[in-house]
Parts: C-alpha cells; sequence; structure tokens
C-alpha cells in the first residue's frame, strides 16, 4: 500500500518544532531582558507578604492574585514589563536571521573551492541525459542543479537548497563508482530525486536554520545570564542550586534535536520508498546509513544511539523496503516530545503575551490555539494513518492508549520543567494531580483511534482526508480547553489549591445571593471541595463546544452509514480492492435509543427535583444561598446517573466502538435532559407544584435567571457527561476483557431490506442530524458568550474570589523575614500612603482649628468638604496597596480605610443636608481615621527599628490609640 496514506505527517512535526523555538526565542529573550534590567519584582513580592524561603506555589501566588491590584500597581512602578517593541524583536529577529541564514545555507554548501558544476567532472555529457531521465521518472517539472565534490570519496549524494530551486550534489566517490556498480548509482539518485518530489528540502533547512540561529541570539545569551547569576551566587558566598531554567534550556535542546532527528529519519525511509516505487534496487542502499551493531554493548545501546541519528540504520531502511509498518506505528517518544514540546510552547507563548502570567481565559486559551492545533496534526495524523494501516492490511486495529499515555508523559515532563503548579520547588505540592495528564493523554489517543476506526468503516468516499479533518478538528478543540483548564486549574490544585470552608461561603452568596447567615453554608457537605472544583470546567472558555464535537463527529460518522461493498478510499496501489470487513459497525440506533431513552428519563428526573425543591421552598427573599445551590446540584445529579444509564447499555451494544457509543449516548441524554431543565426553569411559577424560584407564570429565559447559573451548568453538565462516559467505556473494557464473549460464527453481511427498514434508516440519521444541530448550534452560542465574558482581565473578581476562597494570607515567619516584608511594604509605596493620611490629619485639624463662633454654614462647608472629600481616599488604600505583612499595622490599617470611607460619606451627607450632629459624628470618625494612620506608622517603625532598619520614626503622641471596632 502506500505509504503516504492521509499524509506523512512529517511537515506538521516540523512546523511544530519551527513554532516551539519562535515562541521560546520570545519567551527566553525576555526573561535575558527582565534580568537585566533595574525592576524590583522580588520586594514587590516582599511587600505582599510572599516568604522567599517558601518554594511552594499556592502560598505565594494566594499572596499576589489576592492582592492583584496592588501587584500590577507595584509592578507598574518598580518591575515594568517590557515595552511591545522589545517583546515583538526576538522572534521577529529570529525569523528575519533565519530567512538570511536559510537564503545563505545554499551558497555555502555550494561554493567555489568544494564543489563543482556537473559539466567539469563529465566533460562528455555522459551523466546529463540519464539525470534527465531520472528526473523524468521523479515527475519533476524541471532538472535540479547538479554539483560534484570531488574531495568526497564516499559514493552518496544530498540535496540541498529549496524546494523550488534545489541542487543535488554527488560524491567524487559515486561518480568513481558509476560504471561499476551503476544499480547503486541509479538508487542513490532515486532516492536524492524522491527528497525533491516529497518537498522535503524546504522544511528540513528552514528548521535547520532555525535552530542554528536559537542556538545563538537565544541559546547563547540566556546561558550567559544563567552563568552571571551562578557568578553572583558564588562571589556571596552562597552554593548555587541547580536552576530549572538551565534544565530547562537542556531539555529543550534536547528535544528540539530528538524529534528533528526522528523526523529526519522518517523522511528518509520515506525517501527510499519512494525511490522503490520509480523503479530503484531494494539492494542498491547497501552502504547507505550507520551500521547495525556488533557487540553485545553497543546492540544495547543500539536503541539509545539511535534516536540521536539523523539517518536510520541500515537494517531499518532495508526492513521498510519489504514492509513498511513502521512508518504506521504509533512509537512512544515522537508522542512523549509531542507532548513535551506542546506545553513548553503554551508556557512560552503565555508568557510572551503576558510577562509576568497575569492574564484573563481569553489570554490561556489564545496562548494554547496553535500548540491544540500542532498537537492535534501530529498525534492525530499519527493515529489515523496507524488505524488506516490495520484496516488496510486486515491487521488488529491498535488502541492509541499507549502511545497517549506517552504523550501525557510529556505534558507532565513539560509542566515539571516549567515549574506551572510547583513554584520554585522540583515537585509540587500534590504530585499525583501530575498523572492526570497521563491519563488525559491515553483518553485522546483511545477516541483519536475509534472515531479513525469508525470514519474508516463508514466512509464511503474516494479519499478518506475529509474525515481525517473532521476529527483533528474535533481534537484541536477539546485539547485547547484541556490546556486552558490545566493552566488554570488542573496546575494550581496540583500546587496545592485549598479553600476555607467561610471562603466558599461567601463565594456561594456572591454567586447564589441571600439573606441567610453565611454560616448556613459552611457545614453543608461536599461544598468546599466539589463545588470550586466543578466550576473550574465552567469557567473555561469553549469547554462545551469541546465536550460536543467528541460526540457529534462520531455520530456523523454514524450516521453517514456502513454502506456496502469493498472501501472506496483504498489507495490506487493497492493490489486488490479490500473487501468490507466481516464484523458490521453496530446500527445507529443502538448507540441513539439509549440516549433518547434515558434522556426523556432525566426530563422526569428533573420534574421530580421541581417537586422536591417546592416542598421546601422558602419566602421569596431566601430562595438563594444553600436552596439554589442544592437545586444546582440535584439538577447537575439527574443529568449525570441517566446519562450514565444510557453509556452502560451503549458501550455494551457499540462492541469495539465502546468508547465513543458511550459518549453519544451520554451526551445525547444530557443535552435532552438540559432542553428540558431550559423549559421548566423558563417556565417556573406556572405550575404551582413545580415552582422553585418564581411565584408567577411568565417567560423568562432560563438564562436569565440570577439564582440559576445557566452557562455554568451547561458546561459542567457537558463535562461531566463526557467524564461518565469515559468511566463507563474503561468499566465496560475492563469487563470485556475479564470475561471476553463466547467465539460465535462470523454473521453473514445484512441483506439490503425493504421499504420499512429503508425508512427506518433515514428516521435515525434524521433524529441524529437534529441531535447534532441543536447540541454544535447551542454550545457555539454559549461559548461565544462565555468567551466574550472571559476575554477581559477583571482584576476586581479575580481578587475578591481567591481572598474569599483562601483567606487573608498571614502566615508565620521568621522574625527577619518580617523585617524585609515590612521594609518592602513601606518603601516601596507605603510611605507615601502613610504621609497621604497623616496629611489629611493636619489638613482636618487646620479645618477645625480655623472655625470661629458665628460663621456661616458656607463658611463651614468650603472648610470641610474638600477634607471630607479627600479622606474618601484612603478607603481604597488596601485596594491599591498592600496588606501590610505584620498583623497588629495590618488591624489598625485596615481600620482607617474602614473610618475613613464611612466619616467621608456621612461627613459629605451631613453638609449637603445641614445637619450638624451627623458632621460632628462624622468628623469623630475621621479623627478616629487619623489615630488608626498614627498608630499604624508607630508599629511599623518599631517594626523597622527593631529589625536594624530605617523607617520615620515619628511616633505618636502619648494617650493615642486606634479604635479597631468601626460602626456600621
Amino acid at each position: 500500500m502506500d505509504e503516504r496514506v492521509l499524509g506523512a505527517g512529517t511537515s506538521v512535526r516540523f512546523a511544530m518544532l519551527l513554532f516551539l523555538l519562535l515562541a521560546a526565542s520570545g519567551s527566553m529573550m525576555l526573561t535575558v531582558i527582565i534580568g537585566l534590567s533595574d525592576g524590583d519584582r522580588a520586594g514587590c513580592e516582599l511587600a505582599a507578604g510572599v516568604d522567599p524561603d517558601d518554594s511552594g506555589f499556592w502560598g505565594p501566588a494566594v499572596s499576589t492574585t489576592g492582592q492583584i491590584h496592588a501587584f500590577r500597581y507595584c509592578e507598574s512602578l518598580w518591575a515594568p514589563a517590557p515595552s511591545w517593541w522589545q517583546i515583538a524583536a526576538w522572534p521577529a529577529l529570529l525569523a528575519v536571521s533565519a530567512a538570511l541564514l536559510f537564503r545563505l545555507l545554499p551558497l555555502w554548501k555550494a561554493r567555489r573551492g568544494r564543489v563543482v558544476p556537473l559539466e567539469a567532472a563529465d566533460p562528455d555529457g555522459e551523466l546529463r541525459p540519464l539525470l534527465a531521465e531520472l528526473a523524468a521518472t521523479a515527475g519533476l517539472s524541471a532538472m535540479p542543479r547538479v554539483v560534484v565534490d570531488p574531495a568526497a570519496g564516499s559514493t552518496g549524494a544530498v540535496v540541498f537548497g529549496r524546494t523550488r530551486r534545489p541542487v543535488v550534489c554527488l560524491d567524487g566517490g559515486l561518480l568513481v563508482t558509476r560504471h561499476r556498480d551503476p544499480v547503486r548509482f541509479r538508487t542513490v539518485l532515486l532516492h536524492e530525486l524522491a527528497h525533491i518530489a516529497n518537498r522535503d528540502i524546504t522544511l528540513t533547512y528552514a528548521t535547520v536554520a532555525v535552530w542554528r540561529v536559537f542556538l545563538v541570539l537565544v541559546l547563547l545569551p540566556y546561558l550567559l545570564l544563567q552563568g552571571y547569576w551562578v557568578h553572583e551566587a558564588l562571589e556571596a558566598g552562597n552554593v548555587p542550586s541547580l536552576d530549572r531554567k538551565v534544565l530547562l534550556a537542556a531539555f529543550m535542546v534536547a528535544l528540539v534535536h530528538l524529534a528533528r532527528s526522528d523526523t529526519l529519519r522518517s523522511r528518509e525511509v520515506y525517501a527510499d520508498l519512494t525511490a522503490l516505487r520509480w523503479g530503484a534496487d531494494p539492494h542498491g542502499w547497501a552502504g547507505d546509513g550507520p551500521r547495525d551493531a556488533a557487540g553485545p554493548l553497543r546492540r544495547a545501546l543500539a536503541p539509545i544511539l539511535e534516536q540521536w541519528r539523523t539517518h536510520p540504520r541500515l537494517g531499518l531502511r532495508q526492513g521498510a523496503l519489504s514492509d513498511p509498518a513502521p512508518l504506521f506505528r504509533a512509537a512512544s517518544l515522537p508522542f512523549f516530545l509531542t507532548g513535551a514540546a506542546a506545553v513548553l510552547a503554551a508556557v512560552h507563548l503565555l508568557f510572551h503575551f503576558a510577562p509576568y502570567y497575569i492574564a484573563s481565559s481569553g489570554v490561556y486559551l489564545a496562548a494554547s490555539l496553535v500548540p491544540a492545533a500542532l498537537v492535534a496534526g501530529v498525534a492525530g495524523i499519527a493515529l489515523w494513518r496507524a488505524v488506516a494501516y490495520a484496516v488496510l492490511t486486515g491487521a488488529r486495529v491498535p488502541s492509541g492508549i499507549a502511545a497517549g499515555a506517552w504523550m501525557g508523559a510529556g505534558m507532565t515532563a513539560g509542566t515539571l520543567l516549567t515549574g506551572m503548579g510547583a513554584g520554585s520547588a522540583w515537585l509540587p505540592e500534590r504530585p499525583y494531580v501530575l498523572l492526570l495528564p497521563v491519563a488525559v493523554g491515553a483518553a485522546f489517543a483511545w477516541w483519536i483511534t475509534q472515531c479513525a476506526h469508525l470514519w474508516a468503516r463508514t466512509w464511503r468516499g474516494r479519499t478518506l482526508r475529509p474525515a481525517l479533518l473532521l476529527g483533528l478538528g474535533a481534537v484541536f478543540l477539546a485539547l485547547a480547553s484541556w490546556f486552558v483548564w490545566w493552566q488554570l486549574g488542573g496546575a494550581a490544585y496540583a500546587g496545592g489549591y485549598s479553600m476555607r470552608a467561610e471562603g466558599v461561603a461567601q463565594w456561594l452568596v456572591g454567586r447564589f445571593p441571600t439573606t441567610a447567615p453565611v454560616r448556613e453554608l459552611v457545614g453543608a457537605p461536599g461544598l468546599t471541595t466539589l463545588l470550586p472544583v466543578l466550576d473550574t470546567f465552567g469557567g473555561t472558555p469553549l469547554v462545551a463546544l469541546a465536550a460536543t464535537v467528541l460526540w457529534v463527529v462520531p455520530l456523523a460518522a454514524w450516521a453517514v452509514g456502513p454502506g456496502t461493498g469493498a472501501l472506496r478510499w483504498t489507495p490506487a496501489s493497492a493490489p486488490v480492492p479490500v473487501p468490507a470487513p466481516v464484523d458490521p459497525v453496530p446500527a445507529l440506533r443502538r448507540v441513539l435509543l439509549p440516549g433518547l431513552l434515558c434522556g426523556a428519563l432525566a426530563c422526569v428526573a428533573l420534574v421530580a427535583v421541581q417537586v422536591y425543591m417546592h416542598g421546601g421552598q422558602p419566602g421569596p427573599d431566601a430562595r438563594g444561598g444553600l436552596y439554589a445551590v442544592r437545586y444546582a446540584g440535584w439538577t447537575l445529579l439527574a443529568l449525570a446517573v441517566p446519562s450514565a444509564l444510557a453509556a452502560t447499555a451503549a458501550g455494551v451494544a457499540a462492541g469495539r466502538f465502546g468508547l465513543i457509543g458511550c459518549l453519544v449516548a451520554a451526551q445525547t441524554a444530557t443535552l435532552l435532559g438540559f432542553a428540558g431543565t431550559t423549559a421548566l426553569v423558563s417556565l417556573d411559577g406556572c405550575v404551582e407544584a413545580l415552582s422553585v424560584f418564581q411565584d408567577g407564570c411568565a417567560w423568562r429565559p432560563a438564562w436569565q435567571v440570577g439564582l440559576f447559573p445557566y452557562v455554568q451548568l451547561l458546561n459542567i453538565a457537558s463535562v461531566v457527561a463526557t467524564l461518565v462516559a469515559g468511566a463507563v467505556a474503561v468499566g465496560v473494557a475492563v469487563v470485556c476483557r475479564v470475561r471476553p464473549p463466547r467465539s460465535r460464527v462470523p454473521r453473514r453481511a445484512a441483506r439490503p431490506g425493504g421499504v420499512a427498514a429503508r425508512a427506518a434508516v433515514v428516521r435515525w440519521r434524521l433524529v441524529a442530524g437534529l441531535l447534532c444541530t441543536l447540541a454544535a448550534g447551542t454550545s457555539a452560542i454559549v461559548g461565544a458568550v462565555h468567551l466574550r465574558v472571559l476575554s477581559a482581565v477583571d482584576l476586581t473578581v479575580t481578587q475578591r474570589v481567591t481572598t474569599q476562597l483562601a483567606g487573608v494570607p498571614d502566615r508565620p515567619v521568621p522574625a527577619g523575614t518580617r523585617v524585609r516584608q515590612v521594609h518592602a511594604w513601606y518603601h516601596l509605596s507605603g510611605d507615601g500612603l502613610v504621609e497621604l493620611a497623616t496629611t489629611y490629619t493636619i489638613r482636618l485639624n487646620a479645618a477645625l482649628r480655623g472655625v470661629r463662633k458665628g460663621d456661616s454654614w458656607d463658611s463651614l462647608d468650603r472648610r470641610l468638604r474638600p477634607v471630607c472629600a479627600d479622606w474618601g481616599r484612603a478607603e481604597v488604600f488596601e485596594m491599591i496597596w498592600f496588606r501590610v505583612p505584620d498583623r497588629s499595622a495590618q488591624a489598625d490599617w485596615h481600620a482607617l480605610g474602614a473610618w475613613a470611607g464611612q466619616g467621608s460619606r456621612r461627613c459629605l451627607q451631613g453638609l449637603d443636608a445641614r445637619d450638624v450632629p451627623a458632621v460632628m459624628e462624622a468628623l469623630r470618625e475621621l479623627d478616629a481615621a487619623g489615630r488608626c494612620a498614627a498608630t499604624a506608622n508607630a508599629r511599623i517603625d518599631t517594626v523597622l527599628r527593631e529589625g536594624g532598619r530605617a523607617g520615620t520614626f515619628r511616633p505618636p503622641a502619648k494617650g493615642i490609640t486606634c479604635n479597631r471596632l468601626v460602626q456600621p
């Protein structure tokens, strides 16, 4: 069969390497620029309360993200991000330099003194007709330029330049042996011409050019900076530790070299097979490639050394000529390298977009799109090729689970090396979470192989490429959503993501408003662990669309129908048409019927939930909080249980297509159940026994009901249905493996049915089309709306949610660290705020001393109003700057803001109403704010003085204390 069926996939692998190098160039050079700047980001972290000795992830993340406004403000002053031209300069410089080197490489290889034109080595012109004949055999439109390297005694050749202007360089030894061994001469030339016909040259030398420029312009400055830091550590008397950045650079070098070598080895074998189709002798490569290892030690090391070579060993080349099966095998190393390269590229690109990783979900998604597309192309094409080869040769179709697990292991390795979720430690706080990418990679590969197998069995087009593109598109969307969730939620959970019960309760009150006390939600079982984790799924952009395409694409293959007769997409080079498999694809109704029935069951369960919730319906003011949470939880459970039942029934009926059968049935049941949920919530109140939130009958769209998180629940339900289907598929597969079905005589191909049978098939296809349209349209609209909401960085929401869930960081630290934190807080910008509060106090006292008996109200208003208005700014001191990293000083600082905000508002209101008692009370509150500012300043001075640091040393007057109890 044609080894190029569905494409070789090497071009996509080269594209991934090029993209990784471009993304890494921008990220690594930004590290150099930031490292050489005079920024004090470490000071901002100290001011935020970060313990520099805390090597974890979650503690520093809470301190900075929980004060994100102040952190961004501090960075803008003391560690500003590089300007846009610095961010764009290095990738542009790398691209321009690589393009220039790409142009110069052919000139250098064909320089005078090294090679001579063919005419100089063949003055009689004997070779020209032979070369023209071979070029015509290769189907080349023009004869390539041919040169000779007379100093080379080997019997090989090489092609360089670019695809449209190739240059073939013949070794001098090859010309010497052309009369003695014409078979080898012809074979070698056909091999080099095959590289031209296969369009190998441009991508190969473009990668070489980018890689060499990367080594000089990016990697060298990066390592020099790391060496400078090591030198500084040695001068300071410290022992430098192995830095993650150095290890990351070394891993990048090894990854690119291994991936490039693997791709080049594949292209060499493809060129051999192409030349073989053109009539080359299979024994003509007897002298090419490294020989197989002879000794026992060399044979043991041969598999490792083989991965570093750019040319395959002789045994592999000769074996592929007789059986191209290795070209269709999903090998472990390429999948591992693909997973690692995807994570590295995504992290490098994210750092390029947001130099300090402060970004919205939309930015995370943008940084994941290209890596997801490249992974889908590399892994997807490889697995589709493996499935197509198995179908065409009658071999066992691989599951892809092992290859996918290796890809997930690469993702885990990339996560560890980039430090996502681990901080400065080598392992995150919960290292077992790093097994999740391995499971996800295996699940993706399992889905790809089953989807490819289904399309290969049902597709009746003359080429399988349309089905391939459809499947790769589904994988692309799913991988993009996975990368976003892993960077936002999964890595954070691995790094110690934890929540306080009180914080979750406050978060729920913000999501489901209620007048009930917060302590009502604290003891609710499962809320502190289950709901926030599920909410990360609901907050991931396009997650519903990604979950939808994973079952809509296989359903479309089932709807196409298995057809009859031989496969039409069989390559023309196949000797005989491949007959249809004996074991037929399960009928469409066998996977749709369980989903439809369980969807109806889900609607019944949802009605039961409405009746149950109505039985405990509180008053109109108390229908939020735990009541709304219970309703959302019961709704999700009423959708999940029927989807599990549908997945079980379909998984047993689908046989070898168990995973996608479970997905189709589970998601069908969830889709119908959620349609019922939409109708029940939209018409809530029209049937008294089913009313939950409303008392009157009216059409209120479910997506506009404030207490019902429609978009988040749709996302979560889609993800839960996907997870349930996957778990059921694994269970069914394990049971079938432990208890294999009894052997039975293969069934004969079903005869074409009558009119009723054909009408039933048409009806089921119509149902499938309606389900696909409804699911894709709904999820696409919801995803677009959700993405628009999440496209901007809402710092206030991020800060509030982090503070609510994780609390205010106040961890015990050594006394010396506490002094450094307070010193950074004070000298970076805190001193200005203290001075401002002191100025407000002085101005208020001056205004009060200037008041005389008999002054008019207008005169009093002119004196006090500016001061009262200015005091209102002190209310946001805690928003624009960090909390004081000292518990006592922070308590006074917080009271300062509370008294100032309350007193300012009451003062302005009293002046507007000409209410003297109200104004007097407000002035007392502003005086209390000034007292708290003085005591906070005194505490800061005490901490700095005891630590040997310089402060303001202005202790408050005797008897001044801060009243921390602010009256409402």
